[in-house]
């Protein structure tokens, strides 16, 4: 009688337990709730509203006639403009994207081999100092560094016997100057994040690495990059879907010029949407863009996580 009244309070206990949980659970619920709800207003609604009117001749009075495949058939067939805007993506995206991610990992090697602390401290401090500028009027100095007049770059080329040259608006020199734009390259967050993750690997291997006779660069690829491999996917997903995105250059500088040599699809879809009117069109662009986008961010994750399981 005893052991039956024990099992029957277990129950009860137990019953009690998950009844507190739920109740706690509906509270955290609640308080999610408003999240969820502007998550889905102005991100996943916008989102689902751009592929839904993309099959629509929707005009930015608000008019809207259904044509079915018909913007998707005009974009995959306009070569003059979105497939050479595609091409000339790719040309500042891989340059960038390659220094965004090597560059602020050397940087973050030389700051977390240093011998002292307070010299770590101090490099660290002076690496976030440039974030401090807002990226629009970073975007702003580096056309007066370009200017052909008065410009820093002009006055050093000039200086070394070279001609006056209009780097914004010479087919010659625009991309690469865009992609020299950020030089030293570092950025602060990168670094941060890739000497937080450095702080987090073995000492162990490093030292074992050593005393078999690893040189800086061996250590480098061998103990360290595996162990932060984490990091470096993270910029490399990070970096496609902003630089994919990104048209601030040649919103704020070239005009997608001279003639279309800067012109992105991001851009593209700005002026098509802004500029002639064409919501419709634009929403296709849209939509392409955010295929390629999920398509290129499976592929990171499906390639770190292959590389994971050859660690493993």
């Amino acid at each position: 009688m005893q052991t039956i009244k024990k099992t029957f309070s277990r129950v009860g206990q137990g019953f009690a337990s998950v009844g507190k949980k739920l109740y706690v659970s509906k509270k955290a619920y609640a308080f999610l709730l408003p999240l969820f709800f502007f998550l889905i207003l102005f991100s996943y609604f916008p989102a689902f509203s751009g592929i839904y009117h993309s099959f629509f001749d929707w005009k930015d009075t608000g008019e809207s006639v259904f044509l079915g495949f018909a913007n998707y058939k005009e974009l995959f067939t306009d070569t003059e403009v979105f497939w050479p805007s595609c091409v000339t993506l790719l040309k500042l995206l891989i340059p960038k994207l390659i220094i965004n991610i090597v560059v602020p990992l050397i940087a973050a090697e030389m700051v977390f081999n240093l011998c002292s602390d307070k010299a770590k401290s101090f490099y660290r401090l002076w690496i976030l100092i440039p974030m401090v500028a807002p990226g629009v009027v970073v975007t702003l100095v580096w056309d007066y560094i370009y200017d052909p007049n008065f410009g820093l770059v002009s006055a050093v080329w000039t200086a070394l016997g070279g001609e006056t040259i209009d780097w914004l608006n010479d087919t010659r020199t625009v991309n690469p100057a865009i992609i020299f734009m950020g030089f030293p390259w570092i950025g602060g967050t990168s670094v941060l994040i890739y000497t937080s993750g450095l702080n987090a690997t073995s000492a162990e291997a490093r030292e074992s690495a050593r005393i078999d006779g690893a040189g800086t660069w061996q250590i480098v690829f061998l103990v360290d990059l595996p162990q932060i491999f984490g990091q470096v996917k993270f910029f490399l997903i990070n970096g496609l879907i902003a630089g994919i995105q990104d048209y601030s250059v040649q919103f704020l500088l070239t005009d997608g010029g001279p003639g279309y040599d800067t012109m992105v699809p991001g851009y593209y879809m700005y002026e098509q949407a802004f500029r002639s009117g064409r919501m419709g069109y634009a929403s296709a662009i849209g939509t392409f863009l955010f295929v390629v986008i999920m398509l290129f961010t499976l592929l990171a994750f499906r390639l770190g996580k292959k590389n994971q399981e050859d660690q493993i």
